[in-house]
């Protein structure tokens, strides 16, 4: 084997693990010759993976989900496509759009969304009214406020139409019996105090 073979033979036997002691005797030379063909060897590889290292830290990173996402969220790209894009799962994408919209401080707005979607057109159609109409926000919230009582008054208007048909009734039934001794017993039960006071 001439030099460079030898140095060959010494470079594969260290990386199967050989000792120079073992080396030695297959490509006849002293172990002091042996060290130095290996740790230039070694010099050589650990420079190369200097080398190697550096220029994986020079090339741009490629940012990580989360990022990519809200970036494409900020520029307004639907939540569907957004999933596409990524080749992310469904439930992910809709988890990094509620942590967009939390730090854009908008976490209200989606959770208004989600927990009223179907009542949009009518929000929508009261806000149109509201623009049309030149009304206050605080008139609408106002109304909003007394429909409860709006809903009260018509309760108490009906019971009092009831009342009133009643007592309608009873004082037929008065007039109708007016000359008779039984008139307690013909009068309808819940007739007001005042009434058998009168008699």
């Amino acid at each position: 084997m001439n030099k460079f073979e030898k140095e060959k033979r010494v470079i594969e036997r260290h990386i199967q693990g050989k000792t120079i002691r073992q080396i030695a005797p297959e490509v006849h030379k002293n172990f002091s010759d042996i060290s130095k063909i290996i740790k230039a060897y070694e010099r050589k590889k650990e420079l190369e993976a200097k080398i190697k290292l550096r220029n994986q830290s020079s090339q741009p990173k490629k940012p990580p989900i989360s990022t990519q996402a809200f970036k494409l969220f900020r520029d307004g790209i639907k939540l569907t496509d957004v999933a596409i894009d990524l080749e992310i799962p469904a439930d992910k994408a809709e988890k990094l759009w509620s942590q967009f919209l939390r730090l854009e401080r908008m976490e209200d707005c989606y959770e208004f969304y989600q927990d009223h979607s179907y009542d949009i057109p009518t929000f929508l159609s009261i806000n149109n009214f509201i623009k049309r109409n030149n009304v206050s926000g605080n008139n609408i919230t106002n109304v909003l406020r007394k429909a409860n009582d709006v809903n009260n008054l018509n309760q108490t208007f009906s019971n009092l139409k009831a009342e009133i048909e009643k007592l309608k009734q009873t004082k037929n039934n008065y007039l109708l019996n007016k000359n008779t001794n039984y008139l307690p017993q013909l009068l309808p039960l819940g007739l007001p105090k005042y009434y058998y006071e009168q008699l």
